[in-house]
């Protein structure tokens, strides 16, 4: 059966199912007398439900090794457990409703999720599963239902999880349990279950539709965490094979750890610098054990999330602050809020028909300046702590970038005593109008940086959670390429360097296409820098401007990633087929 590959490694094990599909709510309409003693057990089932998140993060804290790192992960969860629009919210519709906790809390679930579901950001619509995983903690406690995958009948044997879904906190718990892997029907590649996988370096597979319906508990199971396949009762010869496999993939990985400190070189002797994308402030850490030269995406929209108000520069500042100090001297790139519409703190969300096109990232900052010069104040203030870049997200034209400086020039004026050359002042291109006016841009900003997820989606008119169209998304479209090569050459041009911080740079087989086309720096998550790293030392500048052309002139994305994945077969030793 086929997923995502959610994070790398084979296990090969007994299942463990657990079912988590159906939780069977309870409807009862109650008295007024009643509302109170609702009231009541839902705070109880809140404050249990706090105990068992705290417990998940000592469990991270004791494991060391970075693993506390993570830890803010659950940290969101619990700060979700405060949460007005939740919580107050479940409290207001059992006096309101007169219905029981558990029918109350399951409504406001499904209003705050599907709020969050359909936004068209994949990174804030995918933290409406953090709300299911909270509301479900929370609701099984009321029902009285055992809350943790390991929390009865613990398995002292290895073994695989199988379930619906899992949490972070329950993924957490397989640091120190004989959990070798897991599979789940739902999940996405960048939901946090996923992040924590990593984290922990265990194999995961999810997205794998209906799976929980072909696996009885105890039935031996292979995750190939590579390429996001679960085989269920395998025979002696894939048993074999996988095993094999398996071996192989943990002598690379040791290999390519092994070389943190070594520079992404090519061969004939020109460095691309390799940064990491990520969103919490302990993944800084993460970052540099994976061997980040340092930060070319930081998204600081997670500080907004499940928050009833903005956060005041002096929260925001101790956050940005905590990030310069663990990568100085390295340099750290802030993108500020992609937030908007529906996306904001609690008291400040509102309704648009089409969030994805509406008054989001540097259009809603522009309209609430007083939010947006805040956290600039916030950033400029970590200036002299660090190498510092600022990056607007979804830039449309030259007037929304004049505006932003503007109002970054008042920021800096209330902060006063900041060197203007200290902080470098860059542009997101991601909307097709940026990339036609790159040579506009390029005069008045210090930096770009390509985000091809967005850009893709736009130029492509993919909804990447539309089943029907998602397999047309893909980053080797000649349009795709064709879009990234103006920026460069607009870059070029007016002498300000060009990365990318999308998906596409962290896509071994478009490694020597980007650097053949002229990038020389590349940001990606911290787990996909060793395998970016061994395909570039393994061919030089020159085959790699000989690949870049040769692709430019070619008319379909699959000739396009077909020759890539040829160029990089017999150079770079990332062939683990079973």
């Amino acid at each position: 059966m086929r997923g995502i590959p959610a994070s790398p490694g084979i296990a090969i094990a007994r299942s463990r199912v657990v079912d988590r599909r159906h939780i069977r709510v309870p409807r009862i309409r109650i008295e007024q007398s009643d509302v109170e003693h609702e009231r009541e057990r839902l705070m109880e089932a809140v404050t249990e439900s706090r105990v068992q998140v705290e417990t998940a993060v000592r469990a991270l804290l004791d494991a060391g090794g970075g693993q506390g790192d993570h830890s803010l992960i659950l940290q969101a969860h619990l700060l979700m457990l405060d949460d007005k629009l939740l919580v107050d919210g479940t409290l207001e519709m059992i006096s309101e409703k007169l219905i029981n906790a558990e029918w109350a809390l399951q409504r406001k679930m499904e209003e705050v999720g599907q709020m969050l579901a359909n936004l068209g950001d994949e990174y804030l619509s995918e933290r409406s599963q953090d709300v299911e995983f909270v509301g479900n903690r929370v609701l099984r406690n009321l029902l009285g239902h055992v809350t943790e995958i390991l929390e009865s009948e613990e398995p002292t044997s290895p073994c695989i999880v199988i379930s619906s879904n899992l949490s972070p906190a329950e993924t957490a718990q397989m640091v120190a349990g004989p959990v070798l892997a897991f599979a789940t029907e739902e999940g996405t590649l960048t939901s946090h279950t996923a992040i924590m996988a990593q984290a922990l370096g265990i194999p995961a597979v999810v997205g794998v539709e209906r799976l929980t319906d072909h696996l009885e508990g105890g039935d031996l199971v292979i995750i190939d965490g590579l390429d996001g396949i679960v085989i269920i009762r395998p025979d002696d010869t894939l048993i074999k094979s996988y095993t094999e496999k398996a071996a192989r993939y943990a002598e690379v990985e040791t290999r390519m750890r092994s070389t943190r400190d070594q520079p992404a070189v090519t061969t004939d002797g020109v460095d691309i610098q390799l940064m990491c994308n990520i969103e919490l402030p302990g993944e800084a850490a993460l970052a540099l054990d994976f061997g980040a030269e340092g930060i070319g995406l930081y998204r600081t929209e997670f500080l907004f999330l499940d928050k009833a108000a903005p956060l005041g520069e002096e929260e925001q500042y101790r956050t940005y602050l905590a990030v310069m100090k663990a990568m100085a001297p390295r340099p750290v790139v802030f993108r500020t809020f992609d937030l908007g519409a529906d996306k904001m703190p609690g008291e400040l969300r509102s309704r648009e028909k089409n969030p994805a096109l509406g008054l989001r990232a540097i259009r809603y900052g522009l309209r609430n300046r007083t939010m947006f010069k805040t956290q600039l104040r916030a950033l400029l203030r970590t200036s002299k702590y660090g190498d510092l870049s600022i990056m607007f997200p979804m830039i449309s034209g030259l007037s929304e970038l004049r505006q932003t400086k503007a109002l970054l020039d008042e920021a800096r004026a209330e902060v006063g005593n900041i060197n203007p050359d200290a902080v470098k002042i860059g542009c997101m291109i991601e909307l097709p109008s940026a990339v036609f006016v790159a040579d506009l841009l390029a005069r008045e900003a210090d930096f770009f940086s390509i985000g091809t997820n967005d850009l893709i989606q736009y130029s492509l008119a993919i909804d990447r959670g539309n089943d029907h169209v998602a397999y047309l998304y893909t980053p080797y479209h000649p349009s795709v390429l064709r879009s990234i090569k103006m920026v460069l050459d607009a870059g070029n041009n007016a002498d300000i360097p060009v990365s990318m911080c999308g998906s596409a740079a962290a896509q071994c087989a478009m490694a020597p296409i980007l650097v053949g086309m002229g990038f020389r720096s590349l940001s990606m998550s911290p787990t996909s820098i060793p395998f970016v790293k061994s395909t570039i030392r393994s061919f030089s500048v020159t085959e790699a401007q000989d690949l870049a052309s040769q692709v430019l002139a070619m008319e379909t994305s699959a000739e396009i990633e077909d020759t890539a994945r040829s160029f990089i077969a017999d150079r770079a030793e990332l062939d683990f087929s079973a």
